[in-house]
């Protein structure tokens, strides 16, 4: 855990055996642990010894110090890439790239997984199929990860994503705060990168790893935001989580009307769900019941008239 600041796993164990172990000769450490570099640890400023006995430096005193000389580095790091961006920018026009790179698609991979580490602010996409590979829910970590430490991520799906990337794999971002919206279609696979590039297929209805735009800012660039705002504005909100603890059949109806609400097919949802038609049917007539509702679509505005993720009971 401590490899960033110079201190391998086994010194590391050594250091904790030594503080919580203090005035141990070196043959005690060793026979402790089987072997011990202690005069490493010496060199390093983590113990002292004295009279042949080892203690610990506290970790306030020399941890610490490890710390704040890595911070240091990296403060200077970031200082560096922030002039070195800023001569970038100031570069004449002619000097900068092309608003459009074409990425070759084996390389496609690295490049997005690159762009999105680097992002700090929004992701915003289009997700439609074909994907180079199918969706996990492990290729849902790291956006779940990027969403933890802040990255805002607005995704409309289209129906053939939902269904093909399933419960388990959408929950994973949804659950940490994903904002999802669905619509049957979207016109293309698209992601805009804190409004400064976006990626796409470099032929519409093809896998990225055939080839891959790269749009930097540009007139281009500002089309494809206009374009995610507007589809946007018009999709439906796709949730799948509850704010608070919710019964097993609540949560149940809540996926259930979500799904429908996103305009999929009742084998759709069975297929989601892992269920038969027939149980399909008969929870929709449950929702419908429980919502006084005659049709699907008067479930649906029920639903959108009550509080927010309500799914309201049987009355």
């Amino acid at each position: 855990m401590l490899e960033r600041l110079g201190i391998d796993a086994e010194q590391e164990q050594v250091y904790e055996h030594v503080l919580t172990h203090p005035g141990r000769t070196a043959a005690e450490v060793a026979q402790e642990l089987g072997g011990a570099d202690l005069d490493a640890l010496v060199a390093k400023g983590l113990l002292r010894v004295d009279s042949g006995r080892y203690s610990a430096v506290p970790p306030a005193l020399t941890l610490q110090g490890l710390l704040d000389a890595r911070q240091l580095e990296l403060d200077r790091a970031a200082a560096r890439v922030r002039e070195l961006e800023r001569l970038h920018s100031a570069a004449p026009y002619g000097a900068l790239p092309a608003p459009v790179e074409v990425v070759p698609g084996h390389q496609a991979h690295d490049y997005l997984m690159a762009i999105h580490r680097a992002t700090r602010s929004e992701v915003r996409a289009f997700e439609t199929p074909p994907y180079v590979k199918p969706i996990s829910v492990e290729d849902a970590q790291p956006v779940a990860a990027a969403i933890q430490h802040g990255v805002a991520h607005r995704i409309v799906y289209s129906r053939a994503a939902v269904d093909e990337q399933g419960l388990d794999t959408l929950l994973v971002t949804l659950s940490v705060g994903e904002q999802a919206r669905v619509t049957g279609d979207v016109p293309m696979r698209l992601a805009i990168y804190d409004d400064r590039i976006a990626t796409l297929p470099a032929v519409t209805g093809t896998r990225t790893d055939e080839g891959l735009l790269v749009v930097r800012p540009s007139a281009l660039l500002d089309a494809l935001i206009a374009l995610f705002e507007r589809v946007w504005a018009s999709a439906l909100p796709l949730t799948l989580t509850a704010e608070e603890p919710v019964e097993a059949a609540e949560a149940e109806d809540r996926i259930l009307i979500a799904l429908l609400s996103a305009g999929m097919s009742d084998q759709a949802i069975a297929r989601q769900l892992g269920i038969s038609l027939r149980t399909v049917g008969r929870r929709i007539q449950r929702v419908q019941n429980g919502l006084h509702a005659q049709t699907r679509f008067q479930a649906g505005v029920a639903v959108g008239l009550a509080r927010p993720g309500a799914v309201p009971g049987p009355r």
